[in-house]
């Protein structure tokens, strides 16, 4: 008979999900593994299989948290426009806060999987396609109130809204500095003009 797991099935997974986001899939090794969830290599692979299950699991995790603030930011009862300013100085926040230049772990994940990996690059791009449609019900909104001019296409410019969050989160590995990424976020949100 199997033993019960004796461990925080999540925690693990947010401490694995923190140790990919820093290092990378390839720059985390079973032993950082290991480390980090305070599990012997027999647990792991009983409860996860393999390191690749692992990382899979962890991005559904991190999606899961993103998608919720993004929902949070999204879904209220301010005006559309402004809730996608909202979602901007609350990206220009995290940038400022992210000492160890992180970025964001899909569009890192995106950067470094080889592009023939399909099971990957077809999950992360179908979790940032959400945060996509987030955006174009968002601004078909403000279209539909008179907030947003109605020769602007939500569809393109949600796209160019998630672009530039892409570069933004990539940029900010750079260390730019906040004035730098506030022109490019004000930049952005002109298009909404």
């Amino acid at each position: 008979m199997a033993r019960p797991q004796e461990f925080d099935h999540d925690q693990v997974l947010r401490d694995a999900m923190t140790l990919f986001w820093r290092r990378g899939y390839e720059g985390t090794s079973i032993k950082d593994l290991t480390e980090a969830t305070r599990l012997q290599p027999g647990s792991l692979y009983g409860a996860f299989k393999n390191k690749r299950q692992l990382f899979l699991l962890s991005l559904d995790r991190y999606f899961a948290d993103l998608h919720a603030g993004v929902s949070q930011l999204m879904h209220t009862d301010a005006p559309p426009l402004q809730r996608i300013h909202q979602f901007f100085a609350q990206l220009l926040k995290e940038s400022a806060g992210d000492k160890e230049r992180r970025g964001c772990l899909l569009v890192n994940t995106l950067l470094e999987v080889p592009a023939d990996d399909a099971e990957i690059n077809q999950r992360v791009a179908g979790m940032l396609q959400s945060v996509e449609l987030e955006f174009r019900k968002v601004l078909e909104e403000a279209r539909d109130r008179g907030e947003l001019p109605a020769h602007k296409n939500p569809e393109a410019l949600a796209r160019t809204l998630i672009s530039g969050v892409f570069g933004m989160r990539v940029y900010n590995r750079m260390n730019p500095g906040k004035k730098a990424l506030q022109t490019i976020a004000d930049n952005l949100l002109s298009m909404l003009d």
